[in-house]
């Protein structure tokens, strides 16, 4: 799937609020080098399968981790319309006069 060894080098994927997302720590597009390293079983049938189905899995791991950003996009650009609305809402109405200043009811 990939390695948590160079996690310290994307110490940079903060998005600047603390938060660093799962995956940041997986090496990509590292495949020669996992290839290299990983023996293999003496049964080519199984090793190809077994190399079809890691890269899979990590294209679904790549498009899920692009969904969560979108996702977080979205989020952010939701609550941020609201404050725009609601900043021009107030903006929009006369300010109260301060309590010493209001007439007396009655």
């Amino acid at each position: 799937m990939g390695c948590w060894t160079h996690r310290h080098e994307r110490a940079g994927a903060a998005d600047g609020r603390g938060w660093t997302p799962p995956w940041a720590g997986w090496c990509g597009g590292a495949e020669e080098r996992r290839e290299a390293a990983r023996p293999g079983s003496g049964n080519r049938a199984f090793d190809e399968y077994r190399t079809e189905t890691l890269r899979r899995l990590e294209d679904e791991q790549r498009e899920f981790g692009d969904f969560l950003e979108r996702l977080r996009f979205a989020k952010d650009k939701s609550e941020f319309d609201q404050f725009m609305t609601e900043r021009r809402q107030r903006a929009a109405r006369p300010p109260e006069p301060p309590a010493d200043e209001r007439p007396l009811p009655g």
